[in-house]
């Protein structure tokens, strides 16, 4: 039981991170072969957001979705899970190593879990919208 809450939070987060990044990989390789470092990163950025407005405005509209899942889900949770909060916030702030925090955080998750669950549904959307919209700039461009 204990493997499969982590799993589940490892999988949330692995989709986060997958979504969050879904935007700066939509820019391709920044800067890639070009001298001057990161000065040509940032540029290359913004020329592929002049070149390609429609995927820009798909990875902004994807990201600000994911924006949105991560603060309805801290609602969520603050709401849900003061009390546990609270607890685990006391005893992981001197030692985030501890039995005590790990039980609190525990106690945190399993409380969680309803509105965790809610968001990893909520970005799950926000990916196949990503990519029906990214389908749809490529069909008006041919």
């Amino acid at each position: 039981m204990f493997r499969s809450r982590n799993m589940k939070v490892v999988v949330a987060l692995a989709i986060f991170a997958l979504v969050a990044a879904l935007p700066a990989l939509a820019h391709g390789r920044r800067g890639a072969g070009r001298p001057g470092g990161p000065r040509g990163l940032h540029a290359s950025g913004v020329l592929a957001e002049l070149i390609f407005p429609c995927q820009a405005d798909c990875s902004d509209t994807a990201q600000t979705c994911v924006e949105t899942a991560n603060d309805e889900t801290v609602t969520c949770v603050s709401g849900a899970c003061a009390t546990e909060v609270t607890a685990a916030q006391t005893a992981c702030a001197e030692d985030r190593s501890s039995d005590e925090c790990e039980d609190a955080v525990d106690a945190l998750r399993d409380c969680a879990d309803e509105c965790l669950d809610t968001r990893a549904g909520a970005v799950d959307t926000c990916r196949d919208t990503l990519r029906d919209c990214r389908d749809a700039c490529e069909g008006e461009e041919e």
